[in-house]
């Protein structure tokens, strides 16, 4: 056994360092072993020695990338956490503000090129929200792609109908009526919207209206039915109140018209086929029954003694006269039912004029009455 403090040997037996003097400390075999043990293992040259496979820096780097994994784990679920988690609470926004179950229904059957099952999920949908536009959008543009105008159009009036300033649904509608040639629904529509975003809409096909001259009434053949329209436009009409854009006969002329009564309609087309709003007019035409000389008696003559003169005045007309030779008119003396020969010689002129207004042929009568 050696001196703890010198490191001197010690005799068996000795309690004391024979050269420094210190106690000897007796300790038990078990821990001498222990002590030894851990001595030697905080030598590295032992250390190699024992285990020469152990590499300290091989296990550095393993650490290191022990823990670059770990980290890399840990934040990727993290990310993966935050992920699903704001895309669940995206999803249920989505949804409960604009109904996306839906839509996304509708949506996967247009993936799978499906258009039947997506319009079906659409109308079901639908009836159980009527007032809700997202749904008629989605009907009718699947009914535009099925091509289901119809039903198209009256999902499109549905959205006005709750929208009157729908710009989408205005746009569709003029676009349907101009490719039907259907211009009565079209001005029908323009008179109903009335934002101004809107009105612009109508600007590139609405056609001013022609107007219909009448003569004035009452009406006989004898009279021409005039209808005049904006300068380079074409105008068609017809007489039996159907339509005169699929029915119209093409205006060049004044018309005249047999004894009738007649609904007639007119409308203006113009050079891109557009074609105005229709105009109508109900019109009753008489027969014209020109009026015959009129009768006048006494004849011409010379008469001694003053005569009393007569005027055969029909039926629906009325006679007047003139005695200075010149021509009546409605604005002369009326016939009233004789008139007494004047002294001298003097020239009765007498015209009929019925209730149409025609005006028959001037009757000229020369009487000569010179009393004694």
């Amino acid at each position: 056994m050696k001196c703890s403090t010198c490191n001197a040997e010690i005799k068996a037996g000795n309690l004391y360092c024979s050269c420094c003097g210190a106690e000897v400390q007796i300790v038990s075999a078990e821990h001498v072993l222990e002590e030894e043990f851990f001595r030697d293992f905080r030598n590295p040259e032992l250390l190699q020695h024992i285990s020469p496979t152990i590499n300290t820096t091989d296990l550095s780097r393993q650490k290191k990338r022990l823990l670059s994994m770990l980290f890399f784990v840990f934040f990727a679920c993290l990310f993966m956490i935050a992920s699903a988690f704001y895309v669940r609470s995206y999803l249920q926004e989505y949804e409960q503000k604009v109904q996306k179950p839906m839509q996304l229904e509708v949506a996967g059957h247009l993936a799978a090129n499906d258009e039947a099952m997506a319009l079906h999920a659409v109308e079901s949908y639908s009836k159980k929200h009527e007032a809700e536009k997202d749904a008629l959008f989605w009907k009718a543009w699947l009914y535009e792609r099925q091509g289901l105008t119809a039903k198209q159009t009256q999902t499109l009036q549905q959205i006005l109908a709750l929208d009157r300033d729908d710009i989408y649904a205005c746009r569709e509608l003029i676009w349907i009526y101009i490719q039907e040639n259907d211009f009565e629904s079209f001005y029908r529509l323009q008179e109903t919207c009335e934002s101004s975003e809107q009105k612009r809409l109508f600007e590139s096909y609405a056609v001013d209206a022609p107007t219909i001259e009448l003569p004035q009434e009452p009406i006989n053949t004898q009279d021409m039915l005039t209808i005049v329209a904006q300068e380079g436009l074409n105008i068609y009409y017809t007489l039996d109140d159907s339509s005169p854009i699929s029915n119209g006969i093409l205006y060049y002329a004044p018309i005249r018209m047999e004894s009738g009564v007649y609904t007639i309609k007119a409308v203006a087309c113009n050079e891109d086929g557009y074609f105005s709003r229709i105009v109508s007019e109900h019109v009753s035409v008489e027969q014209y029954q020109p009026l015959g000389m009129p009768q006048v008696s006494p004849d011409s003559g010379e008469y001694p003694v003053p005569q009393t003169i007569y005027i055969q005045v029909p039926d629906g007309c009325t006679a007047y006269y003139t005695w200075n030779g010149t021509t009546p008119t409605t604005s002369s003396r009326k016939y009233k039912g004789s008139i007494a020969m004047p002294e001298g010689n003097n020239v009765l002129s007498v015209i009929l004029v019925d209730e149409y207004g025609n005006i028959s042929s001037v009757q000229r009568v020369n009487y000569i009455y010179m009393p004694n």
